[in-house]
């Protein structure tokens, strides 16, 4: 079920990182937006998972609320990477 919540992430970086003129901006922008809409998705599988059953809800929800502490970490990442390159910060 984690692996639903990764997807919109991980095809984003795939493309990116195969681009031979390196990672522009709005790559990364990209990037960071999938990751959000991971976010999303990752919340509905939570509360899904909650009403189906309590115990595996649980489970996803610790995990869940473990990923989201790296969120900050993310995006000052991703701020320094588009600072790097000359770009705006993503808010």
């Amino acid at each position: 079920m984690f692996a639903v919540s990764g997807c919109q992430t991980s095809s984003q970086l795939t493309a990116a990182v195969s681009d031979e003129e390196g990672v522009s901006c709005g790559e990364i922008r990209q990037a960071f937006q999938a990751y959000e809409r991971d976010r999303q998705s990752a919340q509905a599988l939570k509360e899904l998972t909650l009403m189906l059953s309590p115990s595996a809800g649980t489970y996803a929800a610790e995990g869940i609320e473990s990923a989201e502490g790296y969120y900050e970490q993310i995006r000052i990442s991703t701020n320094l990477a588009l600072a790097t390159r000359g770009c705006d910060p993503v808010r």
